[in-house]
């Protein structure tokens, strides 16, 4: 416990700094989320006609998140055995912003996979390390506001990342320039080797224990497990659906158009347009569409498949793609954009909302965290079904009300996960969680939607998300009768 129960000095600096590497970091992971559509059409890293492309979109956001949970567990064993924390974390944002942007170079899929899992070596680097920072620089009573404004980076990053990432690239024309942007991460780590390092609380040598008693410990800690649990369902549904949300909305509302016109244009293309000509016997084998009204993305998909030969698809599908788009049809950066301001408001509005209504009834009702993020996943499940069968642009109402449902748990949830355990241990358990809720969920659910797409669609394959909210709200439901005792345990031991 600090001091007289009040934050160390110079705490709230450190949050504002930390919160500001946060909210970089978030931005760097949704930019890959961003440009997916673009890197689908990218025949230097697919073929058009590849029958899992989906699926192995979906495996460069498991990279980053594989690389993420494995290093993340080593970064909190270091820090429980009291390596400098400003040093780990100055190294973490270095190495992320090297990888994230030399992403924007890669000339391959394997390249690019591997640039994606070194992301996720310097990202495992920060998560634990600051988390665990902030929880001993606070005193108990504070922790739920200051996790609460902490990871107000998750949405309003996530957003930035979205809007950035695709607005970056329509300006360009290109995916690439997206990536190059998050190398500004290294003047953020070059500054945290120079800063002091807070005083630990006291841990006797007897209350240290083996790294396999610690984890026993964690697995015997029921509100620790079933936080864990309703924490790794919901990132199933967060992270698989936010990597495919941009691509779902495009290929469901975009509509295509082909007659001789559009025909000849994609032979001599609009010098302002600023797109590469298509060989006049390549755009006559779109003559066959020209017959056929507004077409959608799988028509002409297809299309394209059966007609191009795999070199013409490799060389000329995106320039196809671009060049038939109708004048009215929705953009990738009108997407991103919307999809980015919607998640800023209803991300921030659920994280404010939940930090306060977790506090209101944390002395109030029995398990007050758990019924708080409970009860906000069970708000968002009617409203992410009706996302899927909604027209637009209401369906755009009911994308704001399911992020605001699922992101209630954002404060609460590291609260509680911060006060069940003893101080020499917050590191490890926040590193646990991290291996935990992104080994069994967010590293799983992009490349299997992505599966499921490649079999179906992509609608198919995002109703299937919605057990996985109904799993996570009734766990934490469940989680509250343990809730008291646990925090009670923690705070006796510590």
């Amino acid at each position: 416990m600090t001091p007289n129960d009040k934050p160390l000095p110079g705490a709230n600096a450190a949050l504002a700094w930390l919160m500001a590497i946060n909210l970089f970091n978030y931005i760097d992971r949704q930019v890959l989320s961003a440009v997916l559509p673009l890197l689908e059409m990218d025949s230097t890293l697919f073929a058009p006609n590849d029958d899992n492309i989906k699926f192995k979109l979906g495996l460069l956001t498991s990279a980053f998140l594989a690389a993420y949970m494995i290093f993340a567990p080593i970064v909190g064993w270091l820090d429980g055995h009291g390596y400098r924390r400003w040093v780990i974390l100055g190294m973490g944002v270095s190495v992320w912003s090297i990888a994230s942007g030399s992403s924007g170079f890669a000339a391959s899929y394997a390249v690019l996979f591997a640039t994606r899992c070194l992301v996720g070596v310097g990202e495992g680097a920060y998560g634990p390390v600051s988390s665990a920072m902030l929880a001993d620089i606070y005193p108990a009573r504070l922790r739920g506001v200051v996790m609460a404004l902490f990871n107000m980076a998750v949405p309003v990053g996530s957003a930035l990342g979205f809007v950035i990432g695709g607005e970056v690239a329509n300006a360009f024309g290109d995916w690439r320039h997206a990536f190059w942007i998050t190398y500004f991460g290294l003047f953020l780590g070059a500054v945290l080797f120079f800063k002091t390092e807070f005083p630990r609380p006291r841990i006797a040598d007897a209350a240290r224990q083996a790294y396999g008693d610690l984890l026993k410990g964690l697995a015997r800690n029921r509100s620790f497990v079933l936080c864990c649990a309703g924490m790794t369902a919901i990132t199933f549904v967060i992270g698989g659906v936010a990597a495919w949300v941009p691509t779902y909305v495009f290929q469901r509302e975009a509509r295509f158009a082909v007659n001789d016109d559009v025909i000849a244009d994609l032979s001599k293309p609009p010098a302002e347009e600023g797109r590469k000509p298509v060989p006049a016997e390549v755009a006559a084998k779109l003559a066959p569409l020209s017959e056929k009204g507004p077409l959608d993305y799988a028509a002409v998909k297809r299309h394209l498949g059966s007609s191009l030969t795999e070199s013409e698809n490799n060389l000329y599908a995106e320039t196809i793609y671009k060049g038939i788009t109708t004048y009215g049809s929705i953009k990738l950066s009108t997407i991103t954009t919307t999809f980015g301001g919607i998640l800023v408001l209803g991300g921030l509005g659920a994280t404010a909302a939940g930090g306060w209504l977790g506090e209101k009834f944390r002395t109030r009702v029995n398990g007050g965290y758990f019924w708080v993020i409970g009860l906000g996943a069970l708000f968002a499940l009617p409203c992410y079904v009706a996302l899927l069968y909604a027209p637009f642009p209401l369906a755009w109402l009911f994308i704001f009300l399911t992020i605001f449902g699922l992101f209630f748990h954002i404060g609460p949830g590291f609260t509680i996960l911060a006060n069940v355990v003893t101080p020499e241990v917050r590191a490890t358990a926040f590193a646990v969680n991290i291996l935990v809720i992104h080994a069994l969920g967010d590293v799983i659910s992009p490349p299997l939607i992505g599966f499921v797409a490649d079999r179906s669609d992509l609608h198919t394959a995002f109703l299937m998300m919605s057990v996985v909210i109904l799993l996570g709200a009734s766990l934490w439901i469940y989680g509250a009768r343990y809730l008291v005792a646990d925090t009670a345990a923690a705070e006796r031991a510590g």
